[in-house]
């Protein structure tokens, strides 16, 4: 099997530089100390949990760069088109129980079901 070339320290210093963060204001956004963002920032890996808080500190995911497909939308790559061969899109609507009988939901959801 082959290995990662990705070094993800590096990468999240990357983008700290590109965001103008300090490893003092990524420890405070991560609740950890410095030194231990200090010690991240080495590393060739780190465990997902760390990865997950991380992008969510920086507003960037990094897990995309560890995608296997091959047409993935690389958030590195802002000039990039997007390519999308299908999408799912999900919508929550609260409507009331005359909504439903005029839209006549309950077959169609039935119908479609089938």
């Amino acid at each position: 099997m082959e290995k990662s070339n990705i070094y993800i320290g590096e990468i999240i210093k990357n983008v700290m530089a590109e965001q103008q963060v300090t490893k003092a204001e990524l420890a405070r956004r991560l609740n950890v100390k410095p030194q231990s963002v200090d010690y991240m920032l080495t590393r060739k890996s780190i465990d997902t949990d760390t990865l997950y808080n991380v992008s969510r500190a920086l507003d960037y995911d990094f897990a995309l760069l560890y995608s296997i497909h091959k047409n993935q939308t690389n958030c590195d790559n802002k000039e990039q088109e997007y390519e999308f061969s299908s999408a799912k899109v999900l919508i929550e609507l609260d409507l009331r129980p005359e909504d439903i009988a005029k839209l006549n939901l309950k077959k169609r959801i039935t119908d479609a079901l089938k």
